[in-house]
């Protein structure tokens, strides 16, 4: 099943509409194989028949059966006589990623079949030991290259000391293959003992041994190195030359930075060739060496190196969205700043300037805020990129500058001028600077339409009184579009007194427009600024509300909640509290309301709504029990009731439970966290991982959460594995050993090696830094590959955190991708957070889930545990 993981579009305040693929939203449970009961029994009395073909059809199912099972039989059958029982074995071993393996297959290394041979050191890869790889060793002179290949992989992959000496013994094999694989291992390996015989090996004759040298000799990061990388980049393949330059820069060495620009430089061609060497037939291309140039000496971030780049810019495009150019630049940080203002203080070319200040503005470089100015005043700097640059930047004392030209005649500098001041305003740091000239163009009848609806926008930014009394009047305007941003803008930020009462009443007349898009904007703008007044008129509507515009209501009634005051709980005529009406309100109400006042409870804050929400649950359905266990993640005292829950039958309920209890939960819910690891729900556990990071990273015991998360790193289910990983990264925990490095390398499934690149990255250990590199330029996948090289440079997280409901609208991959028209009531989900941790569970009637204190950053969805093998 394909999907994609780009991150979600984030509406304002606490919606976030997703899709799925269709086959993500199967009924919970669906999608896995169930065996009878006595099917294990019947696996393994087959793998002790007399009839070899019967031992090999259950050698071929053992991978069905639970991991612990299937490891007992795996450990008596790997010494069957017949070779392709044992064939299965070994595979249904790696799949399984069985602990030790290895030291089970020593002996096949000797044996007369090379399938056997093959198949040892693929295992011995997947599991290794000090013996079995040591063992390996002889198999390096085996007569089958395809063996000496796998053996000097599986080496490779180990990572120990002892595999040096004889895989050097081999770096002149008779098969080019092999050699260029005995590099990648020295490489991998990393120890210095192989850097003076590798660099021999830069000669070599055949360009993929020259090309995985060049790499090796980057991994080992040896300045000895650079005299051959040097002379590499004349080489004749173009292969080889992206590798020795890229090696360049990480050995980060300045005395390559003269020929390294030449590179950069040089036209199609023009480099020499190695002599000797035969002209590669490989695809990459003369623009692919340029790039790899321009990123070493990002690199190398010398003096001598800022300036080959500030030369590169001259020919740069400032109007793309990204250059390589200014990559490069960025990479080379702070050291760069300096050079990159002294350019704007000279006489640059435009596209010079445009592209100083466009790296200066990602840098967040503040001190180059006058420097920016001053080129655009000078017309050194072009207006537009000038613009885009201070919006960047995200200095607010930018915004005068900016709002200058809000006016000005050319369009395409006004539209870039609006953005730049949205940019650079926060409604929740209300700023009214931009009120007055943003209010003037949008009466202006001269101001384009979209115009317009960017000045909406910007004014909602702005957080002021003045601006959001300027909106009003345009609540009621003719212009759909125009409503809908106007909306929008109102609830960017709560207004206080009558000018928030009227804010209130505005959206809530909105919640009757015939437009159905104008409703739930209104409702999204509600939730975020509606105040407790609004949540007795929009509980009544929601009792009576046709079942279509129901979903708007409990989203606008759950945000208006939120900011009710539960501890006071103030009363009207008839002494019932807000509290009373709402629980009141849960027990008669339809399910497609239900759920939505559960949610309004759970964001309420005071003892009263969560001691509501605890009676409740004692007596509840599986549904209403499933959203009461997510409501309570905000009612840290009723967390005896999340302990209960966390007990319940139906796994939707433990999982919704278990992952409050992280949010709710404090050390003494470490104890009842801990056994849940090993829920047979996938969900349940996974969840159980995350909030065990969760709870001891808040109490500040990250021995206690590495002594439970370790441990579940070799959990058969991916999703187990990745949370622990992310967990340990939360709770600021690591386990002893390379555990992270070894799955970040040898782990079958995306999540887990994305969580291995995260938790690797808050590491400063330079075998950390090297298992990223060979990541970033290895791994199949392009996603784990991205991560890889960015978690080698990572940056600061956003701070902070905001509630966000999700709902799952799927589509169908198998009509063309068509979206559906609906969110998908209880689909199972995995939603992966800005902070790695994964929650897994089923969504609610609605096709929603709330999640509490998010933390800032983006969330996107991915595979459900039910459908990940």
């Amino acid at each position: 099943m394909r999907r994609s993981s780009s991150p979600l579009r984030r509406l304002p305040q606490v919606l976030l509409v997703v899709a799925a693929s269709a086959a993500a939203v199967a009924s919970p449970g669906g999608a896995a194989a169930t065996l009878w009961p006595n099917v294990p029994e019947q696996i393994a009395r087959a793998l002790t028949s007399g009839d070899a073909l019967e031992r090999r059809l259950a050698a071929t199912r053992v991978g069905e059966l639970a991991p612990e099972t299937a490891i007992k039989l795996i450990q008596r059958g790997m010494s069957d006589p017949d070779v392709e029982v044992r064939l299965h074995l070994a595979g249904a071993a790696v799949r399984l990623r069985m602990p030790r393996a290895g030291d089970l297959v020593i002996e096949w290394l000797g044996e007369g079949d090379a399938r056997l041979r093959l198949a040892a050191c693929d295992v011995i890869r997947a599991a290794p030991t000090d013996r079995s790889v040591v063992a390996l060793g002889r198999v390096l002179g085996d007569p089958d290259p395809h063996v000496r290949l796998a053996a000097a992989t599986a080496m490779g992959a180990a990572g120990l000391p002892d595999a040096v000496s004889p895989l050097l013994g081999h770096l002149d094999d008779t098969a080019p293959e092999v050699r260029a694989e005995v590099a990648r291992a020295l490489g991998r390996i990393g120890d210095a003992r192989a850097v003076v015989p590798l660099i021999g090996k830069v000669q070599d004759s055949v360009p993929e041994v020259r090309k995985a040298t060049a790499r090796a000799l980057g991994e080992l990061g040896d300045p000895r190195a650079v005299s051959a990388l040097l002379l590499a980049l004349q080489d004749a393949s173009q292969d080889v030359r992206v590798e020795a330059v890229t090696a360049l820069g990480r050995l980060r060495s300045d005395d390559a930075t003269s020929a390294i620009a030449d590179l950069v430089t040089a036209s199609p061609g023009a480099a020499g060739a190695f002599p000797g060497a035969r002209p590669s037939d490989s695809a990459t291309s003369s623009n692919d060496v340029r790039e790899a140039a321009l990123r070493a000496l990002g690199r190398i971030g010398s003096d001598a190196a800022v300036k080959a780049l500030l030369a590169a810019l001259a020919k740069d495009n400032p109007a793309a969205p990204r250059s390589a150019v200014r990559d490069a630049l960025v990479s080379a940080g702070a050291a760069a700043v300096p050079a990159l203002v002294a350019a704007l203080a000279a006489a640059p070319s435009a596209n010079t300037a445009a592209g100083a200040a466009l790296v200066l503005g990602e840098l967040k470089a503040r001190e180059a805020l006058p420097a920016i100015e001053r080129g655009m005043q000078r017309g050194v700097v072009p207006l537009r990129h000038g613009l885009r640059a201070l919006g960047a930047l995200g200095d607010p004392a930018a915004l005068p500058g900016v709002l200058e030209l809000l006016g000005d005649a050319d369009p395409a500098v006004r539209a870039e001028a609006i953005r730049a001041a949205a940019a650079l305003l926060d409604p929740a740091r209300p700023d009214g600077r931009a009120v007055d000239p943003a209010r003037a163009l949008l009466v202006d009848p001269a101001t384009a339409p979209d115009e317009k609806l960017a000045l909406v926008q910007l004014l909602g930014r702005t957080g002021s009184p003045r601006a959001q009394a300027a909106l009003l009047p345009l609540a009621k305007a003719r212009s759909t579009p125009l409503r809908l941003a106007v909306i929008e803008a109102l609830g960017a930020a709560r207004a206080a007194g009558q000018l928030g009462a009227a804010v209130d009443a505005a959206l809530l007349a909105a919640l009757d427009d015939e437009s159905a898009d104008v409703r739930l904007r209104a409702a999204i703008a509600l939730s975020r600024v509606a105040g407790p007044g609004s949540a007795r008129p929009l509980l009544q509507r929601l009792t009576v509300a046709a079942e279509q515009d129901r979903g708007a209501l409990g989203i606008a009634l759950s945000g208006a909640l939120s900011r009710a005051d539960g501890a006071k709980d103030a009363r009207d005529a008839s002494g019932k509290g807000l509290v009373h009406e709402v629980a009141a309100a849960i027990a008669s109400a339809p399910d497609a309301a239900r759920d939505a006042l559960i949610e309004g409870l759970g964001r309420m804050p005071g003892q009263a709504a969560g001691a509501a929400l605890a009676r409740m649950a004692s007596a509840a359905p599986i549904d209403d029990r499933r959203k009461i266990a997510e409501a309570l993640a905000g009612h840290p005292e009723a967390a005896a009731a999340l302990r209960k829950l966390a007990g319940d039958p139906d796994p939707g309920v433990r999982a919704n439970a278990v992952w409050s209890l992280g949010a709710a939960g404090d050390k003494d819910a470490l104890p009842l966290l801990l056994p849940l690891l090993k829920d047979p729900d996938a969900a349940v556990a996974g969840n159980a991982a995350g909030a065990i990071g969760r709870a001891a990273g808040r109490a500040g015991q990250p021995a206690r959460a590495a002594a439970a998360l370790c441990a579940a790193l070799p959990d058969a289910r991916p999703y187990v594995r990745a949370n622990a990983l992310a967990a340990l990264t939360v709770a600021g925990a690591r386990c002893d050993g390379d555990a992270a490095r070894d799955l970040l390398a040898r782990d079958p499934a995306e999540a887990v090696r994305l969580a291995a690149a995260d938790h690797l990255a808050r590491s400063g250990a330079d075998d950390d830094r090297r298992a990223l590199a060979r990541c970033a330029a290895e791994d199949r996948n392009a996603t784990v590959a991205g991560r890889c090289a960015r978690a080698a440079a990572p940056r600061a997280p956003a701070a902070g955190a905001e509630d966000v409901a999700v709902f799952i609208v799927p589509f169908d991959a198998g009509r063309g991708g068509s979206v559906r028209d609906a969110p998908a009531p209880r689909a199972p989900f995995a939603l992966v957070r800005a902070d790695g941790l994964m929650r897994l569970g089923v969504a609610d009637r609605r096709g929603e889930i709330f999640e509490r204190g998010a933390p800032r950053g983006p969330i996107r969805l991915t595979v459900p545990a039910p459908l990940v093998k």
